[in-house]
């Protein structure tokens, strides 16, 4: 028996997202060996994150790198650092900042379930801009001496109403304002790992969970050196704030060895295998009697492909995703357009083709 099952617990098989609710994706055997490895013997702590954040900082073209215990830590690690300027005096009193500047600017149409991490720094958040756009006026205006840092969250869930980040770093560099980029979930394309902080932000912050599949609580910093120095100086295990955002030796060696992996992949190749995955399965929907249709981006723009089925029938979409759920599989909806949605990402081919068996099954009943 599976681990698993001696608890008693159902497995899924994921044709939904990389989302934790989940586990976030599957790291690979090589990934978990490198775990295995670090776990046997003790090592110290702040030195493998030097040397392994070097590492990567080559590896990704940029000037230097941290491994954190996900994008949340690393949002308010990335908040503290920018709030107390170097000064451990300072960094000791979080979450009070008197006497910092400690306002974050975030747009409006960019607020989030996970910018509550900003707060947890001490931080406190300014809005600026609406549902319908941001100007950049709103953003001179709001910069003022208690301004610590703007946050841009990428997705193109909130592209609409958001000044382009371009916009954004050009101001923010006339005042002196370090821009900080939430890209958790922006890959691929692997190029982002490196675009955001060339295009001048101060740091950029990504999923180590996600596609690139290595352990569900590591995350990566990038960017500029002396913030990426005071996050060394100021990160766990160091007492303050962020002693609860441990990154584990294991997960520093697991994330380190994900990241290696990601970068040897032939991209084009890897979209082709996910792509055909995703028609076959459109194929399984068409006839079934649903309008099938290939997505060529992620939920929040990233680019990979999706199946999408829009059904006929009333309410038919959550009674399709119910009964898949009845077959241990988590698939997507969009219960205000009536569609159902798998996406390849997590999924072996014998997966994928399990996946169509059910699905064929469930819309034929």
């Amino acid at each position: 028996m599976s681990f698993y099952e001696n608890l008693g617990l159902d497995t899924y098989i994921n044709a939904h997202d990389t989302y934790t609710i989940y586990g976030g994706s599957r790291m690979s055997k090589k990934t978990l060996e490198a775990m295995n490895q670090a776990a046997a013997s003790f090592v110290d702590i702040a030195q493998v994150q030097q040397v392994l954040g070097e590492k990567i900082a080559k590896m990704t073209n940029n000037p230097a790198a941290y491994i954190t215990n996900g994008a949340a830590g690393a949002i308010t690690l990335a908040t503290a650092v920018c709030m107390v300027k170097g000064d451990i005096y300072a960094f000791s009193k979080l979450p009070d900042t008197t006497g910092l500047a400690n306002e974050v600017i975030v747009m409006r149409s960019q607020r989030n379930g996970y910018d509550a991490a900003i707060r947890t720094a001490g931080a406190t958040i300014v809005e600026i801009g609406d549902a319908d756009e941001t100007l950049a006026f709103e953003l001179e205006g709001a910069i003022n001496p208690k301004t610590a840092a703007i946050f841009y969250f990428v997705s193109s869930n909130f592209a609409r109403a958001s000044m382009p980040l371009e916009y954004v770093l050009e101001i923010a560099k006339a005042k002196n304002i370090p821009v900080i980029v939430d890209a958790a979930a922006q890959l691929p394309p692997v190029e982002n790992l490196w675009k955001f902080t060339q295009m001048g932000a101060a740091l950029a912050l990504f999923s180590g969970g996600k596609t690139l599949c290595g352990p569900q609580d590591s995350g990566l910093m990038v960017g500029r050196a002396d913030f990426i120095r005071d996050c060394q100086r100021f990160g766990a295990p160091n007492h303050g704030i962020c002693r609860g955002s441990k990154t584990s030796r294991e997960a520093m060696a697991g994330l380190f060895s994900a990241l290696e992996q990601y970068l040897a992949l032939n991209q084009a190749d890897e979209y082709a295998r996910l792509e055909k995955m995703a028609r076959d399965l459109g194929v399984i929907m068409q006839q079934g009697g649903l309008e099938a249709t290939i997505v060529p981006n992620g939920p929040v723009g990233q680019s990979y492909p999706r199946i999408f089925g829009k059904c006929t029938a009333p309410n038919h979409a959550a009674q399709i995703a119910t009964k898949m759920r009845a077959e241990k599989i988590y698939i997507g909806t969009e219960p205000w357009h009536n569609q159902i949605y798998i996406s390849p990402l997590n999924l072996t081919q014998d997966e994928a083709h399990y996946v169509g068996n059910v699905l064929q099954k469930i819309l034929k009943l």
